[in-house]
């Protein structure tokens, strides 16, 4: 088992928001579990977690890059998605993630590894 984590990005008034977990007083990326015995991919994995928290529509989410970040000095594959309407994507993950400016995630940032992008074009 492998544990991959993911995001989608927004930007609003020129600002990012990034769609994260609360964890405590702090915020996460949400992880999803990967099985490769089970025939699993990684993004397969992802996909199939957030359909898991509600009702969700990929039609309109776009994937951005891939890298990796550090956590807990494990080193996860990390999905970003590109998306536009925050609230609908909220509502229907029954808020259970919450789309948060930049500006409150440094910490959380500050462990993804920047040298590993791989830019996904149109």
């Amino acid at each position: 088992m492998s544990l991959i984590a993911a995001t989608a990005i927004a930007v609003k008034e020129d600002m990012p928001y990034f769609l994260v977990e609360k964890d405590g007083e702090t915020y996460r990326f949400f992880t999803a579990k990967m099985h490769r015995h089970n025939h699993d991919t990684s993004l397969g994995a992802v996909l199939r977690e957030f359909k898991n928290l509600g009702p969700i529509d990929f039609d309109q989410w776009r994937l951005g890059e891939l890298t990796t970040i550090n956590d807990n000095d494990t080193l996860m594959s990390l999905y970003a998605f590109n998306v536009f309407d925050m609230a609908v994507i909220e509502k229907s993950l029954n808020n259970k993630l919450m789309f948060v400016p930049a500006s409150k995630l440094h910490g959380l940032l500050e462990r993804v590894q920047t040298r590993a992008f791989v830019r996904f074009e149109e």
